[in-house]
């Protein structure tokens, strides 16, 4: 519950002054699931946000900013938070909208790992996508892969690899 109420906090805090700066939230819910050495998964349900604004008014080219939160189902419950940065590219504008998008940000794991040494890392992910638009709002599709690390600050520092699959809405006010 602690968790639930945070990211509502979180997510308020991030809509508030995104929507200042005029950017367009889309909301997804996702699952995860990673390879790792001791119990040899790791898996969680996450929430996040994404803000998004067009570059130099393109419309094909946009940076996002992704709050997170996460819940993590095994190896014990535990959670992630973090925030994440990506450059993402449109490949058209019909309404059925393929998309890239690559990107990297900080991450706070609160499980302990035998891969990472520490709890604060870094988070770079690579995805494809879809959103599809109908009248009111629109639907996402992606999947990502995602990997954490602690850039070599402190051994070990073997990395966790995660796929992430998500499905989100945008509501088009």
């Amino acid at each position: 519950m602690k968790n639930l109420l945070f990211l509502f906090i979180f997510s308020l805090f991030f809509t508030i002054f995104c929507s200042a700066e005029d950017f367009q939230p889309d909301y997804f819910i996702g699952y995860s699931y990673s390879k790792i050495k001791n119990p040899k998964k790791y898996e969680f349900y996450t929430i996040m946000c994404d803000f998004s604004k067009p570059i130099k008014k393109s419309r094909k080219f946009f940076y996002q900013i992704e709050p997170y939160v996460s819940y993590v189902i095994s190896p014990s419950d535990n959670f992630e938070i973090g925030v994440s940065g990506f450059l993402l590219y449109k490949f058209n504008e019909s309404d059925f909208q393929p998309y890239f998008k690559i990107g990297t940000g900080i991450i706070y794991l609160s499980t302990d790992f035998i891969e990472q040494s520490t709890h604060f890392n870094f988070a770079s992910s690579i995805g494809l996508g879809f959103k599809f638009k109908l009248k009111k709002f629109s639907i996402y599709g992606e999947s990502r892969l995602r990997h954490v690390s602690n850039a070599g600050i402190k051994e070990p520092n073997e990395g966790i690899n995660s796929k992430i699959f998500l499905s989100g809405i945008e509501y088009n006010f």
